[in-house]
């Protein structure tokens, strides 16, 4: 496989950052041995936070795997009399703070606190909101376009933190632009759409995010003495504006502002919107060694202008392929050569996992592709999809809004054919839900958030970041977001990291 091919040998000395005059620069230092931590098993970094008087707002700049929970669990230990209050990003981030935290913390989601509060009397109709949802209730005909503008509004009303819902329509991304008379028409049934939403004997779905902004809007007082907010670099407005209006309590902020990738989402960057009364830095990562925390120190250097080197005090991490029958990761920018690697180790007789569950990987909407290309638009299931009248409207669609992933599956669709139809449902039968016995894990930058991983291999599929020249793009031509992925896929290994051609232009 191409991606396994033998990578150039690791570097035999650390770079390290100092300043230079008036810019960043680069000296080589000898590679450093573990940092001695104090008596309590933290480093001084840790330390300094877990001891830190609790005042106001804290923010805490934690890069990858730099142990920003235990930091957490030991600043809650350290107030045992305090009811602190941790919110996690995701449910299985709060399950595992939970086993981690002493009694004195209650861990949870901002939605578990949104559903206690609001969003249990919408249980009988806790549901996503489609565009079909609208059409019927509103009575719209087949006007799908129409339809799509309402439920973008009420997508971005329930994740803002406006306290008025929008007088014209608008997306996560901004406003929607038009016929001044239809985006007044559009705005009136986005706003009669939520009012039936927030009936409870209504029959129109209320979304998770419905319930949380509710709550919001609510204003709640959360009983606590102190709170913590982790992930704080992917929150969403809505989840920003509740934690920030607890001035009763000192607050925690806590994240790696260059892990922030889910801006499609309408996710802020809340490390940037802080303004602090203490700040602590994070930068000794425990889980992989100096040559990758080089080459994270140099990607956040030239495209971030970071000082801040990252310190790796792991395991000596090399830059290298997988040893042979060691299960590994391969960590993709998209869905689509997931899937291309799927069936190249389906073929292979490898046994395959997928993070977050094979379901999660769209490759139905790769058949819903080939359905397009086959003029079998009666078959498509993907509202998306299903807005294009030809392949060649999405073709175009995909090589004019650059949108790598339409670009992928038109790629995949082409490569795959008919034999797409088959290929799909023995990947759904041969995929592990126990990753622990799969021998390749799957999965994209953006699923591979939170993972640790002893072998990982990066994918060829991200976007290129320098010109031929081995230059950063210009301002203009580059997705920061396709920077801090980059950074996240390449900060999870621990023993191997096999790099893709990105990386490598990072690693000398």
């Amino acid at each position: 496989m191409s991606y396994l091919q033998e990578i150039a040998s690791p570097q035999k000395k650390r770079r390290s950052i100092r300043k230079v005059g008036d810019s960043a620069q680069y000296a080589l230092l000898p590679s450093p041995a573990l940092a001695p931590a104090p008596q309590d098993g933290l480093t001084q970094q840790q330390s300094a936070l877990a001891n830190t008087s609790l005042n106001g707002v804290i923010q805490v700049n934690a890069y990858a795997g730099t142990g920003k929970t235990s930091s957490l669990t030991a600043l809650a230990a350290n107030n045992p009399s305090k009811k602190c209050l941790y919110i996690a990003y995701n449910k299985s981030a709060q399950q595992d703070a939970a086993t981690r935290f002493g009694p004195n913390t209650r861990c949870t989601t901002v939605h578990g606190l949104a559903f206690g509060a609001v969003g249990k009397k919408y249980a009988h109709k806790l549901n996503n909101l489609r565009a079909i949802d609208i059409i019927n209730r509103a009575q719209l005909g087949w006007n799908w376009e129409f339809a799509g503008a309402v439920l973008s509004t009420i997508t971005a009303w329930t994740v803002s933190d406006w306290d008025q819902f929008p007088e014209l329509p608008c997306s996560v991304e901004g406003p929607i632009y038009g016929d001044l008379n239809l985006l007044k028409e559009i705005a009136k049934v986005a706003k009669q759409v939520w009012y039936w939403m927030c009936d409870p004997k209504d029959e129109m779905p209320m979304t998770h995010d419905g319930y949380l902004k509710l709550y919001q809007l609510s204003k709640p007082r959360i009983l606590c003495d102190l709170l913590m907010l982790d992930e704080a670099q992917d929150t969403n407005p809505v989840t920003w504006a509740i934690v920030r209006s607890q001035q009763h309590c000192p607050i925690v902020v806590v994240g790696d502002r260059y892990q922030s990738i889910y801006k499609f989402r309408g996710a802020i960057n809340a490390m940037d919107s802080t303004n602090p009364d203490l700040s602590y830095p994070l930068t000794q990562s425990f889980r992989f060694g100096h040559r990758v925390a080089n080459l994270a120190s140099n990607l956040l250097r030239q495209f971030w202008l970071e000082s801040r080197p990252v310190e790796g005090l792991g395991p000596d991490t090399t830059f290298s392929p997988p040893p042979p029958d060691q299960p590994f990761a391969l960590i993709c920018r998209t869905n689509a050569l997931v899937f291309s690697h799927a069936v190249e180790n389906l073929h292979a007789g490898k046994t395959l996992g997928f993070v977050g569950g094979v379901a999660n990987y769209g490759f139905d909407k790769l058949l819903d592709v080939h359905y397009l290309a086959t003029d079998r638009n009666d078959l498509i299931k993907d509202r998306f999809i299903k807005k294009f009248d030809s392949i060649v409207d999405f073709f175009e669609y995909a090589e004019k809004s650059k949108d790598f992933e339409a670009t992928r599956q038109l790629d995949i669709a082409s490569e795959y054919g008919q034999s797409l139809e088959h290929l799909i449902p023995q990947i759904y039968r041969a995929a592990k839900s126990d990753l622990s016995k799969a021998e390749i894990t799957l999965t994209t930058a953006h699923r591979s958030k939170g993972m640790t991983v002893d072998h990982v291999v990066l994918a060829d599929d991200f976007p290129e970041i320098f010109s031929a020249q081995g230059k950063p793009l210009p301002e203009e031509e580059l997705d920061r977001q396709e920077i801090n992925l980059l950074y996240v896929a390449a900060t999870r290994a621990r023993r191997t990291l096999a790099l893709n051609s990105t990386a490598r232009q990072l690693a000398r």
